[in-house]
């Protein structure tokens, strides 16, 4: 059957009035322009539109497009001239001509940018119409040669619309020698592509497609592939390939035993080939609907139909269709009882088998030149592939050996990081060891424990010594760790006040609340919270007319360990004006080392830590004390 291209030349009457008007307004504009290299490309353009309607006005303005490009040395516009009037002398069927256009085309593209994506598609056209023009002349191993040259390059610009319309040549190729598996393998990849771009040529792959399936037997199949290439042609007209798959679907029928409707088919076939003078397709219609009437027995309509199939195969040189209506003649006249002219067409039809047998063997050689091709094509594709897995595994190889090194690299200063704030809190817990045993405080508890002694209170003095000494125990036992649990801070600030009191004689009375809900083992820093209770002492309730009163409260949320001082104080303004220089820099120094510690364990546990001092206020505005309020991360002493 007839090769239905993606790339043939076809005067479709029924593009003229819509072409027309694009030429009408090409010619406006060539009138209006003076400027040479704009002429050069619209007498480009104006050949080009007139590849569907008239190929001698197409070698004319592409022959003036060539004169005015080769003066102003545009060699791109050179080149699609050359490629105009290669694709006008395919129309004309001057094959050698336009072969010579075509290799002026690729040489001339040689010179030009190979990198340029535009001059690409140029040169995949150019190989792409030397593959149809190798391929009606028979040389196959040459058209393959060429399509797959445009194949690759489309397939490296991903121009899918120009790549359907390459595989589905390429499977014409492969169906002219008969190898009907690699033929389907590229025209089901053509239909694919054609689907998604939703190209107009659809219908003329479908109908190749289903005519293998029909080959192989599988009428059900071809079947599918048919009625949608049916419904393709309704929206996009095409006579000739229309006219093709009316005979491929005759002879789905024939094999489903309905010759009535095979035969409707073909009279379908008949009708559209001579709209558009297509012997081509005329001489399949004619064998096909030639063997039905002899079937039936109307061999006089039956002869009729052979012979006009015989003599437009001889004269479009058909060797299998010589065989079929000879073949055909020969049981006609048989049938018919003339032995003689039997005998004629038994004898034609042994001498043209001869000559398609030849040709037979000379597409068997074919065949196996172009499953090297082939093969070599799929090795290079396969190993393009595996490239391709190799870049992407290499680079997803570099990419996890960076993203490695990334994260060792944050991990190390992550380290480092930590290992600089337990540094720092072990310096600043050091620091408040130090404060809490300062030389101040220390003379002052051992004045205190002297004045008791002097006054022959040996029991005040030795409960004040006891406690003194279970003090710097617990201070020194606490150095040690970097927490504790609360039950021991609440022994040692329970230990510290008491001392106090009997160095202030009961100015101030305290109590400590710890929530029951609060476990054994929850931890908190050691040696956090006295200088808070020390400055509520020094700086609240010791300045303060009458008795003073401190409240430590513990509590736990789900997250955080809340501690609370209360004073009932002079108040963070008063304390400031009394300029008590020697103990504030011991206050402001206990202070800073605690706020310190506090930012330094918030980074070091990634965990928020809230702390806030402020006055207590009656609502006239009357200061009543001081309360601290600090929120720590919920810790536990692990066992």
């Amino acid at each position: 059957m007839k090769k239905n291209y993606s790339f043939i030349f076809l005067l479709f009457t029924i593009f003229l009035s819509a072409q027309n008007k694009v030429l009408d307004s090409l010619a406006v504009v060539l009138s209006q322009t003076t400027n040479l290299p704009k002429r050069t490309q619209l007498l480009n353009k104006i050949s080009d539109s007139y590849k569907t309607s008239d190929p001698n006005a197409m070698q004319k303005f592409a022959n003036e497009a060539l004169e005015l490009a080769k003066k102003t040395n545009n060699t791109k516009e050179e080149v699609l001239a050359y490629q105009n009037l290669g694709t006008s002398h395919i129309i004309l069927g001057d094959y050698r001509k336009a072969i010579q256009y075509f290799d002026l085309t690729e040489k001339k593209l040689t010179g030009l940018n190979r990198t340029d994506q535009e001059i690409q598609e140029i040169l995949a056209k150019t190989f792409g119409s030397k593959g149809i023009i190798y391929s009606e002349q028979n040389n196959y191993s040459l058209a393959l040669s060429n399509d797959f040259k445009a194949m690759k390059i489309y397939e490296d610009t991903r121009n899918e619309v120009q790549l359907s319309k390459i595989y589905n040549n390429i499977g014409v190729i492969y169906q002219s020698i008969d190898d009907n598996d690699k033929a389907l393998y590229y025209f089901l990849k053509s239909y694919v592509l054609q689907k998604k771009v939703k190209a107009a040529s659809l219908g003329a792959v479908c109908s190749n497609i289903g005519l293998i399936y029909l080959d192989k037997n599988l009428p059900e199949k071809a079947k599918v592939f048919f009625d949608e290439g049916l419904n393709e042609f309704r929206k996009n007209p095409n006579p000739r390939d229309l006219g093709e798959l009316y005979n491929s679907l005759s002879q789905y029928y024939i094999s489903k035993g309905q010759v009535e409707k095979a035969k409707a088919y073909l009279l379908k076939a008949e009708e559209t080939f001579k709209s558009i003078d297509d012997k081509f397709g005329l001489s399949d219609t004619y064998l096909f609907l030639g063997r039905i009437y002899f079937n039936e027995d109307r061999l006089d309509q039956s002869l009729e139909l052979a012979n006009k199939s015989l003599a437009i195969s001889k004269d479009l040189n058909l060797p299998e269709t010589n065989v079929k209506s000879e073949e055909l003649l020969s049981r006609i006249f048989d049938k018919k009882g003339n032995v003689k002219q039997a005998l004629i067409h038994l004898k034609n039809y042994s001498t043209e088998k001869e000559k398609l047998l030849k040709t037979e063997n000379a597409k068997e050689r074919i065949k196996t030149e172009l499953n090297f091709e082939f093969e070599r094509q799929k090795i290079e594709q396969k190993e393009k592939t595996d490239r391709e897995k190799m870049k992407w595994y290499f680079g997803f190889f570099m990419l996890m050996i960076i993203l490695t090194g990334i994260f060792f690299f944050f991990r190390n200063k992550e380290r480092e990081k930590t290992i600089l704030l337990q540094k720092q809190l072990a310096e600043f817990q050091h620091k408040a060891l130090h404060l809490q045993m300062n030389p101040h405080f220390v003379f002052n508890c051992l004045a205190a424990i002297s004045s008791f002694i002097m006054q022959n209170d040996k029991e005040e003095a030795i409960k004040y010594l006891a406690k003194f000494s279970k003090l710097m125990r617990l201070t020194l036992d606490f150095s040690k760790e970097s927490l504790i649990t609360i039950d021991k801070e609440i022994e040692s600030l329970k230990n510290y006040l008491e001392l106090e009191q009997l160095r202030f004689n009961r100015k101030f009375d305290f109590k400590i609340y710890k929530d029951p809900l609060i476990e054994d083992d929850t931890a908190l820093p050691s040696l956090l919270l006295q200088p808070y209770i020390e400055n509520a002492v020094i700086h609240g309730v010791v300045p303060k007319e009458g008795k003073g009163f401190i409240r430590i409260k513990f509590e736990q949320t789900k997250e955080s360990l809340i501690c609370e001082i209360e004073d009932n104080g002079i108040g963070i303004e008063t304390s400031k004006k009394l300029k008590e220089n020697s103990v504030n820099i011991h206050k402001s120094m206990a202070m800073d080392i605690s706020q310190k510690r506090l930012e330094t364990l918030e980074k070091l546990e990634k965990k928020e830590v809230n702390l806030t001092i402020r006055e207590i206020k009656r609502p006239d505005g009357a200061v009543e004390g001081t309360r601290v309020f600090l929120e720590l991360p919920l810790e536990y002493i692990k066992n």
